[in-house]
């Protein structure tokens, strides 16, 4: 689905776009970098709108990773009350069992 949306910008977001106006600075060489990692292809000629686009996929991946390192947190809290230690160590050895005998791998 593709959608067209107006966009004002504030004077903050205005000089972030502006600090990444510069194609050859540190800045535009880390934020290509960032988004090739994401899946993105930038070039020198990219549009502005290609550039906030880009910038929205950065920050949400920002959030999802947050979000689930926050939720690693949590599970780490309640790990000890729901971790079985003798159950993991029961599956542990029948898993190891399959494999020895040809069985399936998971």
């Amino acid at each position: 689905m593709t959608r067209r949306t107006t966009l004002t910008l504030t004077e903050r977001e205005e000089r972030t776009l502006s600090t990444l106006s510069n194609r050859t600075g540190a800045e535009w060489v880390l934020f290509e970098s960032i988004a090739a990692h994401l899946g993105y292809e930038l070039s020198p000629e990219s549009s502005e709108a290609t550039v906030i686009r880009v910038l929205m996929a950065i920050g949400a991946q920002v959030l999802i990773d947050e979000a689930l390192e926050e939720g690693y947190r949590q599970l780490a809290e309640v790990w000890p009350e729901v971790h079985d230690e003798a159950e993991a160590q029961e599956f542990r050895r029948r898993r190891a069992a399959r494999r020895a005998n040809g069985g399936d791998t998971e």
